[in-house]
């Protein structure tokens, strides 16, 4: 029960026991005074009428004295009026019944009144001719008592009402800063940290808010501190200092990753720029020179990728002024227009004033066909030691063969075969369990997405996605899936497993795609309460408003959100607090061979703290093994998932 309604019941039962003593009192001093007043008529009357009937009865003339007792009987006022001799013997009486109209019998057990009666000596002379006795009528007192109790019940109880009424408004006025407090206290737990800005009056209501206020902004510092501290850990760890990119441990832990996931990395490229004599640089500038010609360097690759966003890349300095720029997905045209573009920049940092030789650096190019990480790292780098045996600014690909099958589709035959899948539905919808970290329950399912072309023949997922994504159909495929799923739901019956969709993050930041989707959620108020929304941290996190938008418009419909590869980007943890999500999927990159990594253990340990601080479920990806698995669950994750917990089936 909220402390409003207690304090309203307090008043409530102050007031009736107030109310009722002040009727109780009330009625009782009006009966004291009305048995008073009785009393005095019946003494005053018996007097008044022993003088009047002195004379009558000294001449023995009964008749008169009966019409003088008639006269003052026939008033109405008094029950009983008797006269009597020196013998007493009864000369004159009369009686008459109380008369009781609308006074309740309850009311007159409850206030009694006496009747007392009043009586006098008739005198002849010095002789005594007889008593005459007087007793009231209580009648009208009763109904004047009546009268009156009902008259100050209804007087006492309109007060009360409007005392009531008043102390309620003054209770809700002097109690609003603890509903602030309250309020307050909610969204702390929506992850949210408002602070109350204007203060009570009263003293210890001010107290309590100025409290509230701090320990606010103490958890808000807290998790900033939290976030900052778990930041500087992986930016240590992973992170160049120089150039803010990926550093040599974080590409090896990403590539082999990849590798060792060829649903993910079936096919791409590996591209190596190496800048040339930092060595003469070095002695000709000092190491500031070279410094700031490393930093220039990395942010033209940046401005490089960026202007190719569709193809999925990360990128990594290697060593000294080696970079590695690693793509997903990509074709042999696509990644030679990305080196050919980087070598066209590279003069830029001449005209910069970086160097002086226009001889900048050299690219080399690797493609990807499920060759070994080393053979792999081979071909890269002697392609680049050939680039630099061809001239200034130049670049070499390695001839490993030529692609075959799906990889030497053009583009123009991957739109026509996706459209195909599309319009014909070849694909169809995996399941894969998440389960707890002791395997004893199932968290969810998560659906996944498995194409194939006419002749029935799989498409990695590797490969159509990326072309999905540079096609610009990507929110098709995702229509497609989120379609199929709720169709599956509705015919697969009741189920409480809630199931996760993965979406991209351009069909969440499309407005187009939001509004398809929430009316198709909006016809199924039943199935929607099952799905969860995964979106890939690396990419959401970048445009932080639309994926805010997009979490409110699904938690208005009842439907969830998670982010998918947590921690794959360097995005800052801060917007966390910000964002109601259900729970975080972090990275494989991260969870491959944990159990021997300590700095990853540190990472998922602070990251698990956090999360759970914000209510938000932690699994873990890509758990391959026993002993991984384990560890996992020493770092208290809630789940994990991968094909060392449970392989992907068909939903049938």
């Amino acid at each position: 029960m909220t402390l409003i309604r207690q304090l309203i019941i307090v008043i409530i039962t102050l007031f009736i026991v107030l109310f009722a003593g002040n009727i109780y009192l009330s009625v009782q001093s009006t009966r004291e005074f009305l048995n008073n007043q009785l009393s005095t008529i019946s003494q005053d009357t018996a007097t008044s009428l022993g003088f009047t009937l002195s004379p009558h009865l000294a001449k023995n003339d009964l008749i008169m004295a009966e019409s003088v007792v008639k006269a003052i009987f026939d008033s109405g006022y008094y029950r009983e009026v008797v006269v009597r001799d020196v013998d007493g013997n009864t000369l004159v009486e009369r009686m008459a019944p109380v008369s009781l109209a609308g006074v309740p019998p309850w009311f007159m057990r409850m206030f009694p009144l006496e009747t007392p009666k009043g009586e006098a000596l008739i005198s002849t002379g010095w002789m005594q001719a007889g008593t005459v006795t007087v007793s009231a009528n209580p009648g009208f007192a009763y109904a004047t008592l009546w009268g009156n109790s009902v008259q100050s019940f209804w007087w006492f109880l309109v007060c009360s009402l409007g005392a009531f009424v008043l102390g309620v408004v003054l209770l809700h006025f002097v109690l609003r800063p603890l509903r602030a407090v309250e309020e307050q206290a909610k969204a702390i737990c929506s992850r949210e940290y408002p602070v109350q800005t204007r203060l009570p009056w009263t003293l210890e209501l001010r107290s309590v808010v100025e409290a509230m206020n701090r320990m606010t902004q103490k958890v808000r510092d807290m998790f900033a501190e939290q976030a900052e501290a778990m930041e500087r850990v992986r930016a240590d760890a992973y992170r160049d200092p120089l150039t803010g990119l990926a550093n040599r441990r974080y590409f090896d832990m990403q590539l082999r990753h990849l590798a060792e996931t060829p649903e993910l990395f079936h096919a791409g490229a590996l591209i190596f720029l190496e800048l040339r004599d930092l060595k003469q640089l070095n002695d000709k500038r000092g190491y500031q020179g070279v410094d700031t010609l490393i930093a220039h360097t990395g942010q033209l690759i940046e401005r490089i990728c960026r202007e190719h966003a569709s193809l999925d890349s990360f990128i990594a300095r290697l060593a000294g002024g080696t970079f590695a720029i690693v793509l997903n997905g990509a074709s042999e045209q696509d990644s030679e227009s990305l080196a050919g573009d980087l070598v066209v920049a590279l003069p830029g940092l001449v005209e910069q004033g970086l160097l002086d030789d226009a001889n900048v650096g050299h690219v080399g190019i690797a493609s990807y066909r499920g060759q070994p990480v080393p053979q792999l790292l081979a071909d890269a780098d002697l392609a680049l030691r050939t680039a630099q045996g061809k001239g200034s600014n130049a670049m070499h690909r390695h001839e490993q063969g030529s692609a075959a099958g799906f990889e030497a589709l053009s583009s123009s035959k991957w739109r026509e075969l996706l459209q195909q899948v599309i319009q014909e539905k070849w694909f169809e919808l995996h399941l894969q369990l998440v389960e707890s970290c002791d395997g004893s329950k199932v968290l969810q399912e998560e659906v996944l997405l498995r194409i194939r072309n006419a002749d029935g023949v799989m498409i990695p997922a590797g490969l159509f996605i990326p072309m999905a994504k540079r096609l610009d159909m990507i929110q098709e495929f995702d229509r497609m899936v989120v379609q199929a799923a709720l169709q599956k739901l509705a015919q697969g019956g009741e189920g409480k497993t809630p199931l996760a969709i993965n979406l991209f993050p351009s069909s969440i930041q499309n407005p187009g795609f939001m509004d398809w989707l929430c009316t198709e959620l909006a016809a199924q108020p039943v199935l929607r309460q099952r799905l969860i929304f995964e979106v890939s941290e690396f990419g959401g996190s970048d445009q932080l408003e639309p994926l805010r938008q997009w979490v409110e418009r699904m938690r208005e419909l009842g439907v969830r959100t998670g982010l998918d590869h947590f921690g794959k980007g360097f995005a800052s943890f801060g917007y966390l607090s910000t964002l109601k999500l259900e729970c975080l999927k972090i990275d494989g990159s991260y969870i491959r061979g944990i159990a021997d990594n300590k700095d990853n253990q540190f990472f998922v340990d602070s990251l698990v703290k956090i999360a759970h601080g914000l209510d938000i479920t932690v699994i873990a990806e890509s758990v391959e093994n026993e002993a991984d698995r384990k560890l996992l669950e020493t770092l208290r994750l809630d789940g994990v998932q991968g094909f060392g917990v449970s392989r992907p089936c068909l939903w049938e």
